[in-house]
């Protein structure tokens, strides 16, 4: 089949996860081309498995100082932009169209009239997951919001657990296989949103813990034991692997991998954000993880000192996907879900 494929650029868990089952789709024979938004074309990582691909504006919010920047996120979008880049796609010869919450691409299916499966972890809130009442709001924002974002034909979920709907596991990537012994107080850090004058407010107090702590665009700087680094995956990777804990916002993926190896997850949501509220809503729900509304040196120790979960170990979820697109049968999505579930084994 000739696939278009959508990849949203805020957030390195949808580039993870999207190179992952671009790459396995390729493997299965399919003709694949993709759909970049929200990033510079230079600063997509692993460009080449990407290719062939057109890369577009799309929409990204902006958050500093730990919340959402409503009026400068509004100031930046475009929208006449949009709408030209997708009347202006010559979406002719293409079978399907897949989007981990990438809008042009949800918009020229609908344009176009293509079969279209949205896969991400957003799309869970399309269906009734059961959180605390008052967690509806933010809910009920997703729920109406994500068809409109991406208009697709398929919803397929992500999330820690399947709350009775067609939501898949987490997708872990294949490369996420510890080469490095835990290293006993060390900690990773990823607060984005952040300030590195707020990040080591907190973390400097924690003297006998070593933290090192990731900012896209930062320079390697050391502050006492706060380990300042710029987001680089491999590095990234070995430091969570040698990390037995991991503080961060309330993104999905970074979480989910922390979850999947075994370290202790403390997530603080950036205030106005309602994906990351509820990952945290979720979380404590489940039981996976702790949720700080306001980070400080005392409630970090206190929940370094408390014990942690053996590792999810999730299954594969890339492969099982593709062969389901193979089989053709995307309008039954909970099939896909029931065969993954299966083998999650849920810590006690």
């Amino acid at each position: 089949m000739r696939i278009l494929y959508g990849i949203q650029g805020t957030g390195h868990g949808h580039v993870v996860r999207s190179r992952e089952v671009v790459r396995e789709l390729k493997a299965h024979g399919h003709d694949v081309h993709c759909v970049l938004s929200a990033r510079q074309r230079d600063s997509f990582p692993g460009m080449e498995v990407f290719e062939p691909y057109t890369a577009f504006r799309g929409f990204t919010g902006v958050a500093a100082g730990g919340k959402v920047r409503n009026v400068r996120s509004v100031a930046q979008l475009r929208i006449g932009r949009f709408f030209q880049d997708v009347r202006s796609f010559d979406a002719s010869g293409f079978d399907l169209a897949i989007t981990d919450f990438e809008p042009v691409t949800g918009w020229i299916a609908r344009r176009h009239g293509l079969p279209s499966v949205g896969l991400g972890h957003l799309y869970a809130y399309c269906y009734p997951v059961p959180l605390p009442w008052q967690s509806l709001p933010a809910r009920l924002l997703l729920r109406y919001f994500v068809p409109i974002y991406t208009p697709v034909k398929t919803f397929l979920g992500i999330n820690w657990h399947h709350f009775g709907n067609p939501v898949l596991p987490p997708t872990i990537p294949k490369d996420l296989v510890p080469d490095r012994e835990v290293r006993p107080g060390k900690v990773l850090v990823y607060l984005p949103a952040e300030s590195e004058e707020s990040i080591a407010a907190v973390m400097k107090p924690l003297g006998d813990y070593e933290l090192f702590a990731y900012r896209p665009g930062q320079g390697a700087r050391d502050d006492g034991n706060v380990h300042f680094r710029g987001y680089d995956r491999d590095g990234f990777l070995a430091d969570l692997f040698e990390s037995e804990a991991v503080v961060a916002n309330g993104g999905f993926s970074l979480a989910s991998e922390a979850l999947h190896l075994g370290k202790k997850v403390l997530l603080q949501p950036i205030k106005g954000q309602p994906e990351q509220y509820l990952n945290g809503k979720a979380l404590e729900r489940l039981g996976l993880g702790t949720v700080a509304r306001r980070l400080d040196s005392a409630a970090v120790r206190a929940w370094l000192e408390s014990p942690s979960l053996p590792p999810m170990s999730y299954p594969d979820v890339v492969r099982p996907f593709v062969e389901w697109i193979d089989e053709g049968n995307w309008n039954r999505p909970e099939d896909l879900a029931r065969r993954i579930w299966r083998d999650v084994t849920w810590p006690k």
